[in-house]
Parts: C-alpha cells; structure tokens; sequence
C-alpha cells in the first residue's frame, strides 16, 4: 500500500476523531461549536504553512497529498532544517485541536476513548507508514533522524 493511501487513512481518522469532538461541542454550545469548526478549518493551514511549506517533497512525494498540493497557495519558503517557530507552528494548532474538545468529551467517556484512540491510530498510521515513505530528510520525524 502507498504512503498516499496511508496518508489518505491518517487525514481521515483525524478529521473523524475532530468531526466527534465537534459534535459534542455544538451540541452544546452552538458559538463555541462555530468556534471550533473555524479552528478545525484554520489550524491545518498554519499546519501546512509552518510545515510542509518548507518540506522537498511537498509537491511530488508527500504521503499526505492535499497539504502537499496546499502548500501551492502560501508563498515559497526556503527548505532547511526546522526551527522551532516551524514545530511550534504545528504544535500549537495540534494542541488547540484536540484541547479544546475535551471538557464536553470527559461528559462522554466512550466518545472520548474512541476520539483519542482514533486520532492516535491515526499519528501511529504517519509515523509507521507515511513518514518512511517520504525523502524529507530535514524533517525533526524522520525515519533516518529518528
């Protein structure tokens, strides 16, 4: 199986496991459930752009195909290695996605076992299978640095 595939599986359990905390967000509470579906929307560019702006293969090697062909809308960014602006502009908008949720998935204890057990299958299913396929060598998860 490509690392296409692998990433195409890793993006869709993560949007499911966000799709579940959103759910119990806007069931809520409506403004706080817009709030977090705009997060939900803007997060993953601040991802692409910190990211995978600056990564070789973006454009004819990612795993995770749609963030590679994003990256076409950002300005270039010179490729190296990353700094810590750059993981922390994946960082924060990953801790922001999934904090965020979690005080109206604690209500729900089954929906916040399957929310985490999916999003972490799905950072298993990256590491195992997307990132080895990929060549980008100054990326702090690579398999050669690991």
């Amino acid at each position: 199986m490509s690392s296409r595939i692998h990433g195409l599986i890793s993006l869709s359990l993560m949007y499911i496991s966000l799709a579940i905390g959103l759910f119990y967000v806007i069931s809520d509470s409506r403004p706080l459930g817009l709030f977090y579906l705009a997060l939900i929307l803007l997060a993953p560019l601040v991802v692409v752009y910190a990211f995978c702006a600056k990564c070789p293969c973006r454009l004819d090697n990612c795993g995770h195909y749609l963030p590679g062909q994003l990256t076409k809308l950002f300005p270039p960014r010179k490729q190296g290695p990353y700094t810590g602006w750059d993981i922390s502009g994946v960082a924060v908008p990953l801790a922001a996605l999934l904090i965020f949720p979690q005080f109206w998935l604690w209500q729900n204890k089954i929906m916040l076992v399957i929310f985490w057990s999916l999003f972490i299958i799905a950072l298993t299913e990256v590491k195992l299978f997307v990132c080895r396929g990929c060549g980008n060598e100054k990326c702090p998860v690579h398999p050669g640095r690991a």
